[in-house]
């Protein structure tokens, strides 16, 4: 849970700052489709071989990252890029477990409406250091 704390502070930071960042934000739908906010923000859909878990990513847009913030408490889970070990934090997921890769065949998505907010870390940095 100490993930979706992190989010919103640095959401809170953002706004209160908002006059000397550039940000996108959006609210989406469990199913990816934007419900308010930024027009430039697209989720793209990730279907694995279950009908009960898929994965969604943020199309990317040059220099910004994006933070997933799910409108109710509970738990992210990354996915990974074909191929590699580790898990990418551009595919994430909602789950009501915390143990998602550790039960047996893993656990269904849950469905949640989710934020996003887009930054540019480098802006924050900059900002930072003067």
């Amino acid at each position: 849970m100490a993930m979706i704390a992190d989010a919103l502070a640095l959401y809170e930071f953002l706004q209160k700052n908002k006059d000397k960042y550039t940000t996108l934000s959006a609210l989406f739908s469990s199913e990816g489709k934007r419900m308010k906010g930024s027009n430039k923000l697209e989720i793209e859909i990730i279907k694995s071989n279950k009908t009960n878990t898929w994965f969604y990513k943020v199309k990317p847009i040059k220099d910004y990252v994006f933070t997933p913030i799910p409108v109710t408490a509970c738990y992210i889970d990354y996915g990974k890029v074909v191929g590699s070990e580790n898990s990418d934090s551009k595919i994430f997921r909602f789950v009501d477990n915390s143990m998602a890769h550790f039960t047996s065949g893993g656990v269904s998505n849950l469905l949640v409406n989710f934020s996003i907010i887009g930054y540019k870390p480098e802006q924050l940095l900059d900002r930072l250091e003067k």
